[in-house]
Parts: structure tokens; C-alpha cells; sequence
């Protein structure tokens, strides 16, 4: 596991130079930078699935080409993230940085040079990684549209899980797929873990709403009030605007304004919803299925990293 270690910081290093430059909008290269010593999970996952899928005949994965796709992963990662950002509230700070970094445009290619960097990279790949990116470009897009109709008003519990699934999950989803595509494996296994991507990629957006919700932190209440703003919902506030009307009318007060006593006043309505707790089941949930789907595939150090990931969640 060391050498997966290295390879993750070489591409950490590399993503930095190509996005988080000289030229990235004030304050974009902070936001989107690690702390010291934590990895990038897509990398991660991308590089566990090349070794669980590595057949032995056929050797080890070239490095260099799975470092480059590990960087497209966290490019369509960057790209849905500060397309949702670019939605957000009318002078935000984030919501500038976002545009300047998409020239004014908020349509996935509209001068939206992340995205078209990743097509480039992943050009050379085959038309299975590329034909994959597509399709994830293509639902995140549908995701993409999911964000702006909720501007303005809670999402349904369903379209909380939309949302978790056209972000996160599709992220996780390529990650996976193009780690296996890169060993050449079947198209069953492909799909496997592509399926175990999709379900962490779910629990994972799940337990980062719950964290957020949960934290006792100084920029949480402005978090919260960026992701109401942006039309990005979180599950237990859809959870409890289905049981309480004013928790509707509390999370829409936050996308004209980012009052933190009207958080104050939301999370306090969460606290005695019981929708905390339903979130939390449902993490559980997409944990479980994810963990599932990986017993279709050879035991393995690396299986079990992958399982381990879900189950810390």
C-alpha cells in the first residue's frame, strides 16, 4: 500500500499544477487543496479497482497512464463542483471564483476548459474510457439541471438521492470503471465495480451532509447556507421538510439569504425530526450495498481496502 501512497501524492502534484496554478481565481486553489498527508479518494478508488481487476497474465497497470487518468477523475470531480458553486447566491464570494473559472458560463462546455481538458486527456484511452466519461459527463449534466430547477425550493427526498447520485456517485462511478478498463478486465467485472463506485459514491455524499450538519464549526453555518443557495440539497433537511413545513420555509429563506440565525433556527427544527437518524440508515443502506457487490470479485488486500472504505463511513 506504500507505493499507492506515493502514487496518490505524484497525483496530487500533478492536478495542482494543471488546475490549481497561478492562474486559478483568488482564494479557488485554497478550497480546492488538501491538508497535508490526505489522499484523494477518487485517485484511491481508481487505483484499488485497477488492482482488484488486474488480471496476472496480464502484468501491472502502466503507471503513468493510470496516474493521468486518476487526474480526469479529479478534473470531472472539479467540474461538477464548480458548476453547482457558479449557481450560487448573486455576489457570493465562491460563486465569483466558480464564474471566473468558466468564463461567465454555467452550460457544461460553454467555455468550460475542465471539462474539455479531461476529454483531452482521456482521448488516448480507448473509446471504452472515453465512452464512459461521456456518459458520466452526460448524467452529471442531467444532475447538473436537477440543481438549477431547486433553486429556490427544499428537494423531494428522492431528488436529495438524485442529486447524491448524479454528483458523488458518478464520480465514483468512472473511477472505478476506468481503474478496471485499465487492467482489462470483463465487462461484468467493469460493471461491478462500477456499481460498487456508484453506491459508495452515494454514502459517501450522505455521511459528508451528515458531517456537516453534525460539526460544531465556525464556517458551518455559512456552508449550509452556500448549499441552499446553490439549489444543492442535503437529505435529512429533504427528510424533515417532508415532515414539517417550516423547515421547507427555513431552507427556502437561506437561498435569498445566509442569516446564520436562520440556520440556527433549521438545525434546530433537525434536531428533534428524526431525520438525522433516517439519513443515517440510509448511509448505511448504500454502505451495504456497496460492500455487496464486491463479494462478486476475487478476494483480494485490495477488495478489502475498498471494503474497508465503505464500511469507516
Amino acid at each position: 500500500m506504500g507505493e499507492l501512497l506515493e502514487r496518490l501524492v505524484r497525483i496530487d502534484a500533478a492536478f495542482g499544477d494543471l488546475v490549481l496554478g497561478a492562474d486559478a481565481p483568488p482564494g479557488f486553489a485554497t478550497e480546492h487543496k488538501l491538508a497535508p498527508g490526505v489522499p484523494r479518494v477518487r485517485p484511491l478508488l481508481l487505483l484499488l479497482s485497477a488492482e482488484v481487476a488486474r488480471k496476472q497474465s496480464l502484468g501491472p497497470t502502466d503507471p503513468r497512464r493510470a496516474e493521468e487518468l486518476a487526474v480526469v477523475v479529479e478534473l470531472l470531480h472539479l467540474a461538477i463542483a464548480v458548476h453547482d458553486t457558479a449557481l450560487g447566491r448573486q455576489g457570493g464570494r465562491r460563486r465569483r471564483a466558480a464564474r471566473r473559472l468558466v468564463g461567465g458560463a454555467v452550460g457544461w462546455l460553454g467555455g468550460h476548459h475542465i471539462t474539455l481538458r479531461a476529454l483531452e486527456m482521456t482521448r488516448n484511452e480507448g473509446p471504452e474510457v472515453l465512452g464512459d466519461l461521456l456518459d458520466a459527463l452526460r448524467e452529471a449534466a442531467e444532475g447538473h439541471a436537477l440543481t438549477q430547477s431547486l433553486q429556490g425550493r427544499p428537494a423531494t427526498a428522492s431528488e436529495a438521492i438524485s442529486h447524491a447520485e448524479t454528483h458523488t456517485g458518478v464520480v465514483f462511478a468512472f473511477a472505478c470503471r476506468a481503474g478496471a478498463r485499465l487492467s482489462g478486465a470483463d465487462p461484468a467485472v467493469v460493471g461491478s465495480l462500477g456499481r460498487y463506485g456508484r453506491h459508495a459514491g452515494v454514502a459517501w455524499h450522505l455521511a459528508e451532509d451528515l458531517s456537516m450538519l453534525e460539526q460544531d464549526s465556525e464556517e458551518r453555518l455559512s456552508l449550509i447556507a452556500d448549499r441552499a443557495a446553490s439549489g444543492r440539497p442535503m437529505l435529512p433537511v429533504s427528510l424533515a421538510a417532508e415532515r414539517d413545513a417550516a423547515v421547507g420555509l427555513l431552507w427556502t429563506e437561506l437561498t435569498r439569504s445566509d442569516d446564520p440565525a436562520v440556520v440556527e433556527r433549521l438545525l434546530k427544527l433537525l434536531e428533534g425530526s428524526g431525520a438525522m437518524e433516517e439519513g443515517r440508515s440510509q448511509l448505511v443502506q448504500r454502505s451495504f450495498r456497496a460492500r455487496r457487490v464486491l463479494n462478486s470479485l476475487p478476494p483480494s488486500r485490495y477488495r478489502q481496502a475498498l471494503d474497508e472504505l465503505v464500511l469507516r463511513m
